[in-house]
């Protein structure tokens, strides 16, 4: 019996070709973008599930202290491991990790060539790194890589780069300017993807000097603090009973160590309070990483939705086609019900058709995924490091998919089509369950979907245009940064002197920071007063403002002939107006801290030295030659519009000439380097604009389903008014006007959940896109677009039938 259901089952398919690859067209589609975001999830929510212990380990964040508003961080200062380790018993271990910035590293090789690398991916860790974090080693002991000083951990990607295929253990790379000798005592295997920080260089903690001279300190927060709790500790007891460290040790430290009092600092800020975020949700669920990146778990419960949807739509596209079709296979089932056949057989058959379709679609549509993948990987920047073959759990499910989704898709049409009573369909009756409303009502809710997904769309598209040209206070347009220039040592200055004069290079600078490069807090109060608030500073020269185009609204610039300028200071407005002035009014003013007070000579215009992500917060600049604290050094090239690559070729000559041997060349542009603060939302929102086209692509199918089923039922309505006179043209809009009122009903529902969704999305910044209503206008109107034009041929098609053939049955 089931071949018999098998043989007719292939020929109905076969017989309605045209249908059938419409149908699995569609669900192989939905399968892929489905398959695809759910390999997406997994991947995503399996991150740090390797590490030994999971449960017990914990991250110790803390107040933001360095923002006006405070808010959570990830750093915290050196001091609160040493205090975690000695004053708490629930404590098994305490782990610190420090980003002690970039640094040269050299190799000489035995032939005496000297190998330079400039080196970003570094990592400074505590001895108990690997009793936390399961990085396993080719090369090296785990239990004593890191013990001691100038001790340093590799990747094998850098083994591979700097000593090819000999081993790496025990050579000596050179750190720094100073030429630090640091011994290889690991290398790591390569690293997963899924881990929420990696590292190209972990050096011992007390390799970096600054460790020891700020070790005493809660503000020098360069540090990010772990905790293995031990086997049965309550976290959130735990947690609560942490917070007396703010009285026992912050508190006092501020007052002895630093002459700064708690309460005026904390202004504002709200309470200093620490949190303990387990480290197997730092990747989805942590707002900071300061040793990675994060993502939003948002994200994840969008692209969750979006497959659920796209999936539905699918699903829904089967069963418009197979109930459209319905009339041509009346009779089928009349017959087939006349000569015995019981409804349940029948039944099994119209299942074993879906369900033969379902595993062609699937077959199909893991080609597909493939097809996605690299579409993404190669327009998007985004590299999904991850396969459906690589996830046990997705094995499972490709092979039952097709009998889960099959019999769901069908089983509707299998209950409609063996509903039909043979007396009435062999009379050219149809008979059996009346389900245009259940089928008008599943197109409504594809109308639903695709019109919010396009808003959000729109909208999302419009966020990061507001982020490209909105007016962020500078200039970012042909702005060239060479950076490490503190590598020149004293040909710095004659560096840029020299490339002032340089054709095609209007202005040249040096500065310690350029905006989106990060920032370098501390605390200063104002001469005479109370008022105590964390500012960003950058050292500068005279030639910087006009570099990025930064305005000075009061006061001046500092001055090459004055050379007290270097104990002078320039502040922004927001700046001024947190200790209560005026811009005018903060001229000859002072701020600082016990070990000086600098005058301000300028007041610039607020600009956004920071993404868009956060609110402007204050910031100062002191001169390049100060003596305050900040030796790392960039030199800023403005650059004329089409001479860029002129200016290259000669600073890339000119380094070589100036440089130390071996010192390569690192250089950027700033325009670059802000949108890459962005690439998370760009890459998620290109990826959210693909899945919403492929959505509409997989709806739009399902109308042809629908339209074709309203031609079937009503095409000797279609042929009398033919007869009486109507044109074509009546005939379609006739045919539209049904679709036009469902799109009216699903843009009335689609509102209030797309206004919803994306005022969602929109509160993670601090600077947002206006939203109005041309948003779910154009929505609207697109979605009404495309109907009329799917309806419309179809329709055209339908109005075309010579009366004569469809009139003389009767």
């Amino acid at each position: 019996m089931f071949r018999n259901y098998f043989t007719s089952s292939v020929r109905n398919i076969l017989r309605e070709r045209y249908f059938a690859v419409i149908n699995v067209g569609g669900l192989a589609l939905g399968l892929a973008v489905c398959l695809l975001i759910t390999s997406f999830i997994r991947f995503e929510t399996s991150y740090d599930k390797t590490h030994p212990d999971l449960d017990q380990l914990y991250r110790v964040d803390q107040t933001l202290i360095w923002s006006p508003e405070g808010g959570i961080m990830s750093s915290s200062g050196p001091q609160l491991a040493h205090v975690l380790r000695e004053d708490y018993p629930e404590v098994e271990s305490v782990l610190r990790i420090n980003t002690p910035g970039s640094y040269l590293v050299r190799h000489q090789q035995k032939d005496g060539e000297v190998l330079a690398f400039n080196e970003d991916n570094i990592l400074g860790a505590d001895s108990t790194f690997f009793e936390f974090f399961d990085f396993p080693l080719k090369e090296g002991d785990r239990t004593t890589a890191l013990m001691g000083i100038n001790k340093v951990v590799i990747s094998s990607e850098v083994a591979a780069k700097i000593f090819g295929n000999e081993p790496a253990l025990g050579k000596i790379l050179l750190f720094g300017d100073e030429k630090i000798p640091v011994e290889i005592t690991g290398v790591t295997k390569p690293q997963p993807d899924n881990l929420h920080f990696h590292f190209d260089y972990l050096i011992s903690m007390y390799t970096n000097p600054n460790i020891k001279q700020f070790d005493w300190s809660w503000i020098w927060t360069q540090m990010v603090t772990y905790v293995k709790l031990k086997p049965e500790t309550s976290a959130a007891s735990f947690e609560e009973k942490i917070q007396s460290i703010v009285d026992l040790h912050v508190k006092p430290s501020f007052s002895s160590r630093m002459g700064l009092d708690f309460d005026e600092f904390m202004r504002g800020k709200g309470d200093w309070k620490f949190e303990l975020m387990p480290v197997e949700n730092i990747h989805l669920y942590a707002g900071d990483n300061r040793i990675g990146t994060v993502r939003d778990i948002k994200y994840l419960y969008i692209f969750g939705i979006v497959a659920l949807f796209v999936l539905i739509i699918a699903i829904i596209n089967y069963v418009n086609l197979a109930t459209a079709r319905a009339q041509s296979r009346a009779k089928e089932v009349g017959v087939k019900k006349v000569l015995g056949a019981l409804r349940h057989n029948l039944f099994l058959q119209f299942q074993l058709e879906s369900i033969l379709l379902a595993i062609v679609s699937t077959v199909l549509g893991l080609g597909m995924l493939e097809l996605l993948r690299i579409l993404i990987s190669t327009f998007f920047d985004f590299q999904l490091s991850f396969s459906v073959w690589s996830d046990p759990l997705l094995i499972w499910l490709v092979p039952v998919f097709p009998f889960f989704i099959g019999t769901l898709a069908g089983l509707y049409p299998s209950i409609y089509l063996t509903s039909f009573q043979p007396a009435k369909v062999l009379k050219g009756r149809s008979s059996g369950m009346k389900g245009a409303a259940m089928r008008n009502g599943l197109v409504g809710f594809q109308y639903v979907i695709s019109i919010v997904f396009m808003v959000v769309t729109v909208v999302v598209y419009n966020q990061l245009e507001f982020f490209r040209n909105t007016d962020l206070g500078f200039d970012r347009e042909n702005v060239l940064v060479v950076n490490n220039a503190e590598k020149l040592g004293n040909k710095l200055v004659s560096f840029r002197d020299e490339f002032s004069q340089t054709s095609g290079v209007e202005v040249a600078s040096i500065g310690m920071a350029v905006p989106g490069a990060g920032s370098f807090e501390d605390i200063f109060g104002n001469e005479g007063g109370t008022t105590q608030v964390s500012i960003s500073q950058v050292k500068i020269d005279e030639y910087y403002f006009d570099a990025l185009g930064l305005q000075i609204v009061a006061g001046r610039m500092f001055e090459k002939e004055r050379p007290y300028d270097i104990y002078k200071i320039i502040v922004t407005e927001m700046t001024a107006r947190v200790f209560g002035w005026a811009n005018e009014e903060a001229l000859g003013k002072k701020i600082g801290s016990d070990d000086g007070y600098l005058e301000i000579i300028g007041v610039v215009k607020d600009y956004h030295y920071a993404s868009l992500h956060r609110a402007i917060a204050p910031a100062m600049f002191t001169h390049i030659d100060s003596p305050i604290w900040g030796d790392r050094r960039l030199v800023v090239l403005k650059v004329r519009s089409g001479e860029t690559q002129a200016v290259i070729d000669a600073i890339e000559k000119k380094w070589k000439a100036m440089s130390n041997v071996g010192i390569p060349l690192n250089y950027s542009f700033l325009d670059e380097d802000w949108e890459r603060q962005y690439r998370e939302e760009v890459r998620m929102g290109g990826l959210f604009s693909l899945f919403t086209t492929l959505s509409i692509l997989i709806a739009s199918i399902g109308l042809v389903g629908l339209v074709t089923y309203a031609g079937e039922k009503r095409k000797k309505e279609i042929g009398i008014r033919k007869v009486v006179g109507a044109s074509s043209s009546q005939v379609v809009m006739l045919l539209n006007k049904n679709f036009t009122r469902l799109i009216i009903i699903a843009f009335v529902i689609s509102v209030p959940i797309a206004w919803y969704a994306i005022n969602q999305w929109l509160s993670q910044f601090a600077y947002q896109v206006e939203v109005g209503a041309w948003p779910f206008v154009f929505a609207g109107i697109a979605v009404l677009l495309i109907t009329w034009v799917t309806v419309s041929y179809q329709s055209f098609k339908a109005s075309r039938i010579n009366p004569v053939e469809v009139l003389k049955a009767e």
